[in-house]
C-alpha cells in the first residue's frame, strides 16, 4: 500500500516532471563555485521537488480522495515519505557526477583523493534528514498554504545560512585549509565520522516520520 501510495503521488506531480532536469543544473552551477558543494545542493534540491506533492494535494484536495480509500493515514505519511527517499537518491546520483563535472570549470578546484568525498555525501544524507524533520511535520499538520513558510522557505534560509557562515569562518585568517583538515580527518576515522552521520541521519528520519505521522493523525479535514 505505501509503494501505490507513493506511486499516487509521483503520479500527482505531473505537471513538475519537466522541472527535476532543471535541478542537476542548478547542482553543476552549484559546483562551479566549489565541486563539493554539487552534492548537497542536488540533495536538497530533490527533497524540495518532493514537497510539491503538499500543494498538488491541498490544490486538488487529495486528501479528501486518499481518504476514501480503503487506507490508513499512516500508508499516505509512508507513501510520501517513500517518495521523499527516493528524489534524495536521485539527488546524490545526481549530484555526484555534477561535482565531477563541475570540477572542470570551478573556480576552487578539488585535487583530493575519493575518501575525501565521502564525507560530502554522508553530509548531505545528513542535512536530507535534518530538512525533512523541518519542513514534513509541519506540512502534514499545516497543510501547503499555512506551512509553506515555515515548512519550506525557513529550510532554505537555514541551508544558506549554514553556508554563510561556513565561508565567513573558512576565510578567517588561520582557516585557509580547515576543510582540508576537516577532510583529512574524516578519511582517517570512516566509520566515526561517516557512519555516525548515517546513523545521525537515519535516526533524524525515523523520528520525522513519526512525528509527521502522529500530527496528520491528529489533523481534521
Amino acid at each position: 500500500m505505501m509503494k501505490r501510495m507513493m506511486i499516487l503521488d509521483w503520479n500527482a506531480l505531473k505537471c513538475f516532471h519537466l522541472r527535476i532536469f532543471l535541478i542537476p543544473v542548478i547542482s553543476l552551477a552549484a559546483g562551479v563555485i566549489t565541486p563539493l558543494l554539487a552534492v548537497p545542493v542536488s540533495v536538497f534540491m530533490f527533497l524540495f521537488f518532493s514537497v510539491n506533492t503538499f500543494a498538488v494535494e491541498e490544490k486538488g484536495d487529495l486528501n479528501r480522495l486518499y481518504l476514501t480509500l480503503p487506507v490508513k493515514r499512516s500508508s499516505i505519511v509512508a507513501g510520501r515519505y517513500l517518495l521523499s527517499g527516493c528524489m534524495g537518491l536521485f539527488g546524490l546520483a545526481a549530484g555526484i557526477p555534477a561535482a565531477v563535472l563541475a570540477d572542470r570549470f570551478s573556480l576552487s578546484h578539488y585535487y583530493g583523493p575519493i575518501g575525501w568525498f565521502l564525507p560530502a555525501v554522508s553530509v548531505s544524507c545528513l542535512l536530507f534528514s535534518i530538512f525533512n524533520l523541518c519542513m514534513f511535520p509541519v506540512l502534514f499538520r499545516l497543510g501547503y498554504s499555512r506551512g509553506k513558510f515555515w515548512g519550506m522557505f525557513m529550510p532554505l534560509i537555514l541551508f544558506s545560512m549554514l553556508y554563510s557562515v561556513w565561508v565567513l569562518i573558512s576565510s578567517l585568517p588561520g582557516n585557509e585549509y580547515l576543510l582540508f583538515h576537516i577532510l583529512e580527518y574524516a578519511s582517517r576515522h570512516m566509520l566515526l565520522v561517516n557512519g555516525g552521520m548515517a546513523v545521525a541521519a537515519a535516526l533524524i528520519l525515523i523520528l520525522s516520520f513519526l512525528l509527521s505521522n502522529w500530527l496528520y493523525a491528529k489533523r481534521e479535514f
